[in-house]
């Protein structure tokens, strides 16, 4: 009767996943920009956040007015809005949601007319710095960033 080789443990720290869900466009040229730039800055934000999902929304400025009313005593509206979500018990990482990203697509539209940039690209600027926001950066860490 042949010997049975056991199976080789794998020894390689296990790597938990971070999922990105998008609401509010129908958009899929953005969509597809929004998953580009997640993609490209995964690698980041694994250094600091467990595996898990991370909400973005793209709102308008009356919800993000009422959002920062709300959560931070600003009764205006701004452009993005990052929310941490701590779950304070052991969650599934396919049911763990990490935080939510909210983003204001007329303040982007306008802030992308005073730049002079195309809306896709301040909405990707907004999609980054909410991101890192989440990830527990500062604007001091993110202007280091490349």
């Amino acid at each position: 009767m042949p010997m049975r080789t056991k199976k080789k443990a794998n020894h390689q720290p296990r790597r938990d996943k971070l999922r990105v869900n998008i609401y509010g466009t129908a958009d899929l040229k953005l969509k597809k920009a929004v998953y580009q730039q997640f993609n490209f800055l995964v690698p980041l934000l694994k250094e600091r956040l467990p595996g898990g999902q991370i909400n973005i929304v793209f709102t308008n400025n009356t919800h993000i007015t009422e959002l920062n009313r709300r959560y931070l005593r600003r009764n205006r509206p701004t452009d993005v809005l990052s929310f941490s979500i701590p779950t304070p018990f052991p969650v599934p990482e396919k049911k763990r949601l990490l935080g939510e990203i909210y983003i204001s697509r007329e303040q982007a539209r306008r802030q992308a007319k005073n730049a002079g940039i195309r809306l896709k690209d301040e909405l990707l600027q907004l999609v980054r710095h909410g991101l890192l926001h989440l990830a527990g950066f500062s604007h001091q860490e993110m202007n280091r960033l490349p």
